[in-house]
């Protein structure tokens, strides 16, 4: 859910400009953290969590953070699995400060009892929301390939880590990138951009 595909993005985003259903082409860009990524999967039965694409091992502390929150995240999304068979809140599991960790969700993916899925940008509140990036506003005239050229430079001046030791933006576990949604939802797609991530991993292999 995490993956940086930027034809797959000015594919979906051409398709839906081309709707003509499109009224505003206003994206805003969120901080994206560094660390695993993680989902939390609820259904009406169950709550379980991920690490990447396979259930998070036993031993993994994010467990110990699902049974803190579950009461809550039952409550956030009992209204939507009324018509949903199963809700996914996807995230990144990183480092909070002082040895700690804790779970960051980005993105919800929301699938119908039919089976259709919807991608949208986290909104529910039982967990934290911050670190918002910039804005964006486009117009139908701007294509995909250009709309996803501008989001990509603007992740790269806003996490531009190179005048840094290749090893500090990693300690202070600084973002890695932002993760991009139109501001009112609608078809448009959303991208991923890990520009900083690229900085550091180009950076480490000549030092």
């Amino acid at each position: 859910m995490f993956s940086n595909n930027e034809n797959q993005f000015i594919k979906e985003y051409d398709m839906a400009d081309r709707s003509g259903k499109i009224s505003n082409y206003e994206y805003q860009g969120r901080l994206l953290v560094p660390g695993e990524d993680a989902s939390i999967i609820v259904t009406h039965s169950t709550i379980t969590v991920a690490i990447g694409a396979i259930p998070a091992p036993t031993k993994h502390p994010i467990h110990a953070f699902l049974a803190h929150f579950e009461e809550d995240i039952r409550d956030v999304t009992a209204q939507d699995l009324r018509s949903h068979q199963e809700i996914i809140i996807a995230g990144r599991w990183h480092n909070n400060g002082e040895g700690k960790k804790s779970f960051e969700p980005y993105i919800i993916c929301r699938i119908t009892n039919p089976g259709t899925a919807k991608i949208s940008r986290y909104d529910y509140e039982f967990f934290g929301i911050g670190g918002f990036g910039d804005i964006l506003v486009f117009g139908p005239d701007i294509s995909g390939e250009c709309a996803c050229a501008d989001m990509v430079a603007d992740t790269a001046r806003s996490t531009d880590y190179s005048h840094l030791s290749p090893g500090l933006a990693h300690s202070l576990s600084l973002p890695t990138g932002m993760v991009w949604f139109p501001v009112i939802p609608s078809e448009l797609p959303h991208l991923i951009v890990e520009h900083a991530m690229k900085i550091m991993e180009e950076r480490a292999a000549y030092c």
